[in-house]
């Protein structure tokens, strides 16, 4: 390992804590969407239809309070401002100042997840550049006869261009499949938000 580092040179050490904290993200929001499920079944939909159409509105609440994660706690508060206090402006414009306070939760971070990922092939192309021209100095200074004096650029470019990739593709998958999940929980609320105001104004 220290010896790729010192190939690779400085390009490579900005590339290995680009990976660390790539990975750390990757795990802490791997964690973080384990805790909130991105829908609820078809079960928890009969219940509240049902306590919403007594007029049951409490209760409504209470039951959607057991629910877990962002979903829950995003119709929680749909319900409470919908249906006990009479917040009854556009539908649509109350979901969504719901949903962006809760669904900051599940983005925190992931921006950053996607900056690593389209940055580290520009880094470990930067590590390629700097090792070719380095290559190329020596070769004028050397000229064409000693193999190793223009081997340590030619290693330093190929290892920060892998670098750069073995970082990239993983954080890319990651920061797609979290943006992919946000958009199921964020359809899911909305879903549900309007099977709510489609029973309240009945």
């Amino acid at each position: 390992m220290l010896f790729y580092l010192k190939a690779g040179g400085p390009i490579l050490y900005i590339l290995l804590i680009l990976s660390i904290v790539s990975v750390g993200i990757i795990i802490e929001r791997t964690m973080c969407f384990i805790k909130n499920k991105t829908s609820v079944n078809s079960m928890f939909k009969k219940e509240i239809r049902d306590l919403l159409l007594d007029k049951k509105y409490e209760e409504a609440i209470e039951f959607s309070r057991r629910e877990k994660g962002v979903v829950g706690k995003t119709l929680t508060k749909f319900l409470i401002r919908y249906c006990l206090n009479e917040d009854f402006k556009d539908s649509d414009e109350l979901l969504r100042e719901i949903e962006l306070e809760e669904m900051d939760i599940l983005e925190k971070n992931t921006y950053i997840l996607g900056i690593i990922a389209y940055t580290a092939p520009m880094i470990g192309l930067l590590g390629t550049v700097t090792g070719m021209i380095s290559a190329f100095g020596k070769i004028a200074t050397a000229g064409t006869g000693d193999p190793n004096a223009i081997a340590g650029g030619i290693s330093q470019a190929l290892l920060t261009t892998a670098g750069g990739l073995i970082i990239a593709i993983p954080s890319i998958i990651a920061y797609n499949i979290f943006n992919k999940k946000i958009e199921k929980m964020s359809l899911e609320v909305e879903k549900i938000a309007t099977f709510i105001v489609n029973i309240v104004k009945r």
